[in-house]
């Protein structure tokens, strides 16, 4: 089977994007059993913020939606065993974790209506950044999909289009990391990030014709929350 017919068959059996409401849109495919769903939106309708809670202030995705009146909340980055969060943070434009520097991830990027994805050596700080989360490994980068150790566990990522639209990504049931990322690159990302994943794994949406719970197994100290401009 050649590249271009393996591409052709994969987009027919994902389907088109559904719209749910003015500036999101959702798509779900299977991969080795696991349901991953797609939730992209459009960042002039939508503002994506980092918030931080702390070790002794947790909350599951599911609340903290709820709490913030927003329209979908995924896990962030890694922390410690003190929900201590590891890697940089920067929540509200004001740095709350300094760079982790000499690992390979990558940060999550937010400035106003754009999101990008960049490897921890090349962060660079400015005064419009409004939020970042350092965790990893990257998926993909210029398209391509990165070589990853083989594990298989439950996902939860973000994931970026040449225009930096953000699209949150989730898989409930155990994928391996390399066969997600040669999916959104199928897809046509340009970039993509691994959130933690495992039991932290967790994301609440609600909009328009569109939900999703994902529960995790507990709360966790930072997330990635989606609001209405």
């Amino acid at each position: 089977m050649t590249l271009a017919l393996g591409l052709t068959l994969f987009l027919a059996a994902a389907g088109p994007w559904q719209r749910a409401a003015p500036g999101v849109e959702t798509l779900a495919f299977e991969e080795e059993g696991a349901t991953v769903s797609l939730i992209r939106f459009d960042l002039q309708r939508f503002r994506p913020e980092v918030v931080m809670l702390g070790p002794d202030r947790t909350k599951t995705a599911s609340q903290l939606r709820r709490d913030l009146s927003a329209v979908a909340a995924i896990n962030g980055g890694f922390f410690d065993e003190d929900r201590r969060s590891l890697g940089l943070r920067i929540a509200g434009g004001k740095t709350a974790v300094p760079l982790r520097r000499g690992v390979d991830w990558g940060v999550l990027v937010l400035r106003p209506g754009r999101a990008a994805i960049v490897h921890s050596r090349d962060f660079k700080a400015d005064a419009r950044i409004e939020g970042a989360i350092q965790v990893g490994p990257r998926l993909l980068a210029a398209g391509q999909p990165l070589r990853l150790k083989p594990q298989t566990a439950r996902r939860s990522a973000v994931a970026i289009d040449r225009e930096g639209t953000l699209t949150l990504v989730v898989s409930p049931a155990p994928i391996d990391a390399g066969r997600l990322a040669s999916r959104l690159a199928a897809l046509g990302f340009h970039s993509a990030l691994l959130l933690d994943g495992g039991p932290s794994t967790q994301l609440s949406a609600a909009s328009g014709t569109f939900a999703l719970e994902v529960s995790g197994l507990y709360g966790v100290p930072d997330a990635l929350v989606i609001r209405s401009r």
